[in-house]
């Protein structure tokens, strides 16, 4: 089954089980942050295939995450990423789109010009300040930074900012994200608190 949405949705980005959202909690869109503990973009089923397009309706790539029950040559727990390489001339100057497609049994075959594998599950970190290098991209209360280097994609951060009374879960990239600038906020009202992921390759 397809998830699509056209408006800011919201994220790099995937598993699990885990906390309840408050009335404040969707202030901040933490319905875009799916229940799962300690993880990074969620994984759906068996199987979750992001497809990630330009506004200009270029392909960046493909984002397969694979679960613990994946079959096919598929590691378990991981993100597979099939860049299209030739295309990251329009990061920072379009919008990306995110859907996914939901799957069992073993996934299809992607390829691209880059393609590097991560970690599903990783450990979220609180964060007083932030970079204002590399790529950002905003959903919600979700942000995505890519850093590029003469291979293609050299860093992936995600970011999650929620209410002291959630704890950081996965998130599910979805609709819109919006170019946008500087660092990511962490203390756009009291309480609140910013958390990232951040895996270099």
């Amino acid at each position: 089954m397809k998830h699509q949405i056209s408006l800011l949705g919201t994220i790099v980005v995937m598993m699990g089980v885990a906390t309840g959202c408050g009335a404040n909690d969707a202030a901040f869109e933490d319905e875009e942050v799916g229940e799962a503990e300690l993880a990074q973009v969620d994984l759906g089923l068996d199987w979750r295939s992001y497809t990630v397009t330009y506004e200009n309706s270029l392909p960046f790539g493909t984002i397969l995450v694979t679960g613990s029950n994946v079959s096919g040559n598929f590691r378990p727990n991981r993100e597979y990423w099939y860049v299209n390489a030739s295309n990251l001339q329009y990061l920072g100057t379009e919008d990306l789109n995110f859907s996914y497609t939901d799957g069992t049994g073993t996934p299809p075959s992607y390829s691209g010009t880059q393609e590097f594998n991560l970690p599903a599950l990783a450990t979220w970190t609180a964060i007083s300040s932030d970079t204002t290098s590399g790529y950002r991209y905003t959903s919600g209360n979700l942000n995505l930074r890519l850093f590029t280097n003469s291979s293609g994609i050299s860093q992936v951060v995600w970011y999650q900012t929620i209410w002291p009374t959630s704890t950081p879960a996965n998130v599910t990239p979805s609709g819109t994200f919006t170019t946008n600038t500087g660092a990511v906020g962490t203390s756009f009202s009291t309480g609140i608190t910013t958390y990232k992921v951040d895996q270099t390759l």
